[in-house]
């Protein structure tokens, strides 16, 4: 009997995710590469970051290196980023992995928090603070990664193989994955008989764990991930920069669109997905619905009497 293949499920985030940050955008970066391949290129990349003058013993973060062009804070020789850059956009080119990008503009729920505060005549902070309070705040990151793992369960079906997930560590808000991940892995979730019911069920079969990663370890899954986020977010809604040298906006603008052009290639499904309302329902319903039952709840309080300033 053929041994099942094992594949791991990278997941990077670029932008702000909650109600409470700054920004419209946000999106998930989903790669998903064989594991033992996974695991020789990694080790190649310290060799790789070694030959290029870069310190081999933490992840790379491509805002740091190719926006910021510093390591721990340290200015680096442009020619040394100059390097490195190409050597690694030949590595991924040379590749085989797939990715997936899903991303949300996140203003439908920022007015659906307007709105409410406008009825209740207080801040909008108080009400996303309320959200925090009854853990909502994260409901757009928990929606993206159950998408991600969704769609991993369904490409481990059809390959017959097994798979893990590992996320960046966000801290005290790693929980926020955990809940996507029990989401996901439970069909009962999603409607009877609708592919994502069916890939729910992939999802508890196929995926054997989920770990998460702090910015300490070495994982190539992980930095690719982290590139193809920063470069889409960038390149897809202009994020504006503090930057005066002309010089320096060029090269940044031109590793934007070798590394955009690398990721068009590799989607899986050859497009990013916007995540709609609409969409996002269908993968979470029951957050969406607890977002929608806290705005009610809070006006209902609000009615018979509630503080009107913020009580924390």
């Amino acid at each position: 009997m053929k041994k099942a293949d094992d594949y791991v499920l990278f997941i990077d985030e670029s932008g702000k995710s909650k109600f409470s940050d700054v920004g419209d955008h946000f999106l998930l970066c989903g790669l998903v590469i064989n594991k033992d391949l996974n695991t020789a290129l990694s080790n190649y990349m310290v060799s790789l970051k070694n030959k290029s003058g870069i310190p081999p013993d933490k992840n790379i973060h491509a805002f740091d290196l190719f926006e910021d062009e510093k390591i721990r804070g340290k200015r680096l020789k442009i020619t040394k980023i100059i390097t490195f850059f190409e050597r690694l956009l030949r590595l991924i080119e040379g590749c085989e992995f797939r990715c997936y990008i899903v991303q949300v503009d996140k203003r439908p729920y920022i007015n659906r928090i307007e709105k409410t505060a406008r009825k209740n005549k207080i801040r909008p902070e108080i009400i996303t603070k309320y959200l925090m309070l009854h853990d909502i705040h994260d409901l757009l990151y928990e929606s993206l990664t159950s998408k991600l793992i969704l769609e991993f369960g369904h490409f481990l079906h059809q390959e017959e193989s097994i798979g893990e997930i590992m996320a960046e560590s966000r801290r005290q808000d790693d929980h926020a994955a955990l809940e996507a991940f029990v989401a996901a892995t439970q069909s009962s979730n999603y409607l009877p008989e609708t592919h994502y019911e069916m890939w729910s069920k992939h999802s508890f079969e196929r995926i054997h764990g989920l770990t998460f990663q702090n910015k300490k370890g070495l994982s190539f899954g992980l930095e690719i991930a982290d590139l193809f986020a920063w470069a889409h977010l960038n390149s897809a809604f202009g994020v504006s920069r503090p930057v005066s040298s002309k010089a320096k906006l060029s090269r940044i603008n031109k590793r934007l669109l070798r590394v955009e052009k690398l990721l068009e290639g590799s989607l899986r499904k050859r497009k990013v997905e916007t995540m709609t309302p609409a969409k996002i329902k269908t993968v979470a319903s029951k957050r969406v619905t607890e977002f929608a039952n806290k705005l009610k709840e809070y006006k209902k309080l609000s009615n018979f009497g509630a503080p009107t300033r913020s009580p924390w």
